[in-house]
Formats: C-alpha cells, sequence, structure tokens
C-alpha cells in the first residue's frame, strides 16, 4: 500500500523519515516535545527524613564508643593469637 503525497509529507513531519506504509516497521512513537524530570510532589515530605550516618554517631553515648572499641581489641587479639599458634 503506498501513500499519497500528503500523507506521505505527513508522515514526513510526524515522524522524521520517509515512510512507504503505516506499518509497524514504519511507525515509531512521536517523541514528546518537553519533559520535567522532577516527580509531581518534589517539594513536599509529609514525614522526617532519615538521620545520616554521621548523625546516628554523634548521637551515640561514649560508652559504646568504649566497648566497641574493647571488643573489636579483644576480637584482634583471639585472631593474632590464632595465628601465632599455627
Amino acid at each position: 500500500m503506498s501513500l499519497s503525497p500528503s500523507r506521505r509529507l505527513e508522515a514526513r513531519r510526524a515522524y522524521d523519515r520517509t515512510a512507504d506504509a503505516f506499518e509497524t516497521v514504519a511507525w515509531r512513537a512521536p517523541t514528546a516535545q518537553r519533559f520535567d524530570p522532577r516527580p509531581a510532589n518534589d517539594g513536599y515530605r509529609p514525614y522526617r527524613p532519615a538521620p545520616t550516618l554521621k548523625e546516628e554517631l554523634a548521637n551515640l553515648p561514649a560508652w559504646v564508643t568504649i566497648a566497641g572499641g574493647g571488643v573489636i581489641a579483644a576480637l584482634m587479639g583471639a585472631l593474632l593469637g590464632g595465628a601465632l599458634h599455627i
């Protein structure tokens, strides 16, 4: 099925190339002229954002740092003792 000259010109304008027929191969979806990538509700948050890792660590009590350091030192000592045992 061939196109009339006016339909061929319309296809050229719509799809930015000449088309011989309106078939699956000849058809391409028209591109959007404008697109805004932001979501519609970009500026509104009904909840508080989650705290960052830096804020979480700043809120820890001092004894957690001391206890954590002791646990890490004990584990490193056990690993070193096991390595020297071999």
